[in-house]
């Protein structure tokens, strides 16, 4: 009996050890699951790409003059304001409009800010209209080849307004000044030219079409379709 009592006291310590261990074990363990969930929920946002949209000329610089109306005013009284709606609708990207009282290109030259200032990750995307003759719109490139992005400006421009039988979509120029510094600086641009506001037809099928223009726009600036 003195020995089966003995054995059952022994029993029961080691069984009382186990419970204490057990009881130890499990705080941690709800404290590292409770680590894990917190890093989780820490974890960084995908970083949405920034595309810089520019309106020609301004700030007392009119552009090209035709049909009653000046460029700078028309890209920024009619044309933006397009650009601007179907911008807030973009998901993956973000898509934002240069200070229209502003001239990138007298920022860049006269103030050194501009394009100077922009981030080497933006791309950016200037809009203009042509002169002083001719019909049809085109895309001028940075790069000797156009882009994907620039193939979809091109065909807007061809759907809506029509191509410019000189240049068949792109052109390739190194002698625009502020387009040089963007090259310079290794940043991704495109320059749309939309048409001749000299040519009557140009500027009524742009007109006409502007927004549908616009959302095409963004749509292959983006590469996002907009519902």
């Amino acid at each position: 009996m003195k020995r089966s009592k003995r054995f059952m006291l022994l029993f029961t310590a080691i069984l009382a050890l186990i419970a204490l261990s057990v009881a130890t074990i499990q705080p941690e363990t709800v404290t590292a699951s409770a680590t894990t969930t917190k890093k989780v929920k820490k974890a960084k946002k995908v970083k949405k790409h920034h595309y810089l949209l520019v309106m020609g000329h301004g700030a007392g610089d009119g552009g090209a003059r035709g049909n009653g109306t000046t460029e700078a005013t028309v890209m920024r009284k009619k044309l933006m304001p397009h650009l601007a709606k179907y911008a807030k609708q973009i998901k993956n990207s973000n898509v934002t409009i240069y200070n229209p009282k502003h001239n990138i290109v007298r920022d860049t030259l006269v103030f050194h800010k501009g394009s100077y200032k922009i981030k080497k990750s933006t791309t950016v995307i200037m809009f203009h209209l042509d002169a002083p003759s001719g019909h049809g719109g085109h895309v001028i490139i940075h790069k000797k080849h156009p882009t994907t992005r620039d193939k979809k400006l091109a065909k807007v421009i061809k759907k809506y307004v029509g191509l410019n039988p000189a240049y068949h979509g792109y052109s390739y120029r190194t002698n625009l000044r502020n387009c040089n510094v963007l090259r310079r600086r290794g940043i991704d641009y495109s320059l749309v030219e939309s048409g001749f506001i000299t040519n009557k037809s140009d500027y009524k099928h742009f007109n006409k079409n502007i927004d549908k223009i616009a959302k095409g726009y963004v749509e292959a600036i983006a590469n996002e379709k907009i519902k």
